[in-house]
């Protein structure tokens, strides 16, 4: 049972970020006792939780060990290591195309999304399995898990934001280990009562930020998939030359922030009805080593460009099933109407905000929608999202997401 629980979460968070993940070869080998997966590529959506303009343009997990001890699980930690985690981002800011009907799937696709993970934290609050032997063994696992992250290199390479000007930005980590520890600071094994507050201590090896101007973009003349892991290492310690790996760094970083080692602590608390109200549930004490901070002239520039690059593209996808297909200069007309809609649209939501046949309006459809909504889940009790009924999803096409949600 417990094997299975380990493989589902495995598959879970994982299979959101890499490829090729089989769940029967999961289960496997956590019931060997420790799980190893190497050498495997990240998925195109792998940043999507980062609500960005941003795709993965490659992406390298070098390796994934789970072990577990199971004849004395709840008597010794969990370790988690994970190494060589490389990724490689690019701007997605392109809106061509976009028809009305591709941008509601993708609304719809978002709010699925969004909606299945409140309604999974509420059944975890209602739930009574803390309750039980499994939940407590499965509290004691996860408030004394060890993490060991090492070789992180996260990078975002743009060409558009400032034209003629490419620039590069990373993030760099040697190491994170993460343990349990006691009061005094000294690595423990908690269980019982002192599972109420978890004291973890944190230890920093070089993090890094750096942004590098007028820096082209790396260049390998294979497809990314095709590289060797020890080339995915020496790509993204060198970069690349003349379409290869580079044997040496051609071009030393510019550091936002100078690589810095230290430590940091957190406790985290259980909240009960006997606890102080003013005292926080979640502290953290961060110990940093000497800290340089540094911008360049350059690379401000590239940031505020990136900025505008953002917000314009925020602008344009709202109103990208507006936009023609053409260029302005094949067709000015189209344009100009492109223009004409996207102001008097915008004039129309400005001018209404506030109106009384404006708050009418959605307070009839808010009572339209909920109560089809609630209808439609009480009709299907296996059902916990719906998201197959024509009349919701035609009240959907003219209301915000964060609205939805709400009514949902």
């Amino acid at each position: 049972m417990l094997e299975d629980q380990v493989a589902y979460l495995l598959q879970r968070y994982l299979g959101n970020y890499v490829r090729g993940l089989s769940k029967e070869a999961l289960k496997i080998s956590v019931w060997q006792g420790d799980v190893e997966l190497k050498n495997m590529q990240l998925k195109p959506e792998a940043l999507n939780a980062l609500k960005l303009p941003v795709k993965v343009k490659a992406g390298f997990l070098g390796s994934v060990k789970l072990k577990v001890p199971w004849s004395r699980l709840g008597q010794e930690p969990v370790v988690v290591y994970l190494d060589r985690i490389f990724l490689l981002a690019e701007p997605a800011t392109d809106v061509e195309g976009c028809s009305e009907d591709s941008i509601q799937e993708k609304k719809r696709k978002l709010i699925l999304e969004m909606e299945t993970k409140l309604v999974e934290r509420a059944r975890r609050l209602h739930t009574e399995m803390n309750k039980s032997w499994v939940g407590s063994l499965v509290d004691t696992v996860m408030g004394n898990l060890k993490l060991s992250i090492s070789n992180i290199h996260i990078r975002y390479e743009d060409l558009e934001s400032n034209p003629g000007h490419p620039f590069s930005a990373g993030f760099t980590l040697e190491k994170l280990l993460a343990v349990t520890v006691d009061e005094n600071g000294k690595e423990t094994f908690i269980t019982g009562g002192t599972l109420a507050s978890i004291q973890k201590s944190v230890e920093l090896d070089r993090l890094a930020f750096y942004l590098d101007s007028d820096m082209s973009p790396w260049y390998i003349d294979k497809p990314w998939e095709d590289l060797l892991p020890s080339e995915w290492d020496q790509i993204f310690r060198y970069g690349t030359k003349d379409g290869k790996p580079a044997e040496d760094l051609t071009r030393k970083h510019f550091y936002i922030l100078q690589p810095v080692s230290g430590n940091a602590k957190y406790i985290k608390s259980q909240a009960n009805g006997s606890s102080n109200t003013d005292q926080p549930l979640q502290k953290a004490y961060v110990n940093l080593d000497d800290v340089t901070l540094c911008l360049s002239k350059g690379g401000y520039r590239d940031v505020m460009k990136l900025a505008d690059n953002f917000s314009a593209f925020n602008q344009r996808l709202k109103y990208a099933h507006y936009r023609p297909s053409v260029s302005v200069k094949s067709d000015a007309r189209s344009w100009w109407n492109y223009a004409f809609r996207v102001v008097s649209e915008q004039i129309k939501i400005a001018s209404g905000r506030m109106s009384w046949e404006h708050v009418l309006k959605y307070t009839s459809l808010r009572k339209r929608y909920i109560t089809r909504y609630a209808s439609l889940l009480k009709s299907d009790v296996s059902k916990t999202v719906v998201d197959d009924d024509e009349e919701i999803k035609a009240l959907d096409r003219g209301l915000d997401t964060e609205v939805i949600l709400q009514w949902r």
